[in-house]
């Protein structure tokens, strides 16, 4: 009765144990290092991933990828031969540069000062920027 009883409250402590054998694990750590071993791969944690990646809300929108035309040569022959592109694809590249949104955003060349004589002047003739920052 004693040895039932001590192999009842044994096989108890694996069902119920945080890493028990028959206790359900919050993950398949073995399981993917297995099939990384055998597989070269995990597909296990590839599900997981893709799962994830598909519960995931982006901010930002998937831009749809240009169309690229199946039959090019023309176009490569024409660039080969003239060395521009043909007024086909000109025309196709102006639209698609007009029909294109963009975002403003400040560049270098607008935060910099237009004139700039004196800080070039001073940078040659003493050979450090002018004092102050230039302002």
């Amino acid at each position: 009765m004693k040895r039932l009883v001590k192999n009842v409250l044994i096989a108890g402590a694996f069902v119920v144990g945080a890493n028990g054998l028959l206790a359900g694990q919050a993950s398949n750590d073995w399981a993917d290092q297995i099939f990384k071993a055998k597989l070269g791969r995990a597909p296990f944690a590839e599900a997981r991933e893709r799962a994830e990646q598909a519960n995931t809300v982006y901010r930002e929108e998937a831009t749809p990828k240009p169309v690229k035309l199946a039959n090019t040569w023309f176009e490569d022959f024409y660039r080969a031969k003239y060395g521009r592109s043909s007024p086909v694809e000109e025309a196709r590249l102006r639209t698609e540069q007009a029909n294109t949104v963009y975002r403003e955003e400040p560049s270098p060349e607008a935060i910099t000062p237009a004139n700039t004589w004196r800080d070039d002047f001073w940078k040659a003739k003493v050979g450090r920027s002018f004092p102050n920052g230039g302002e």
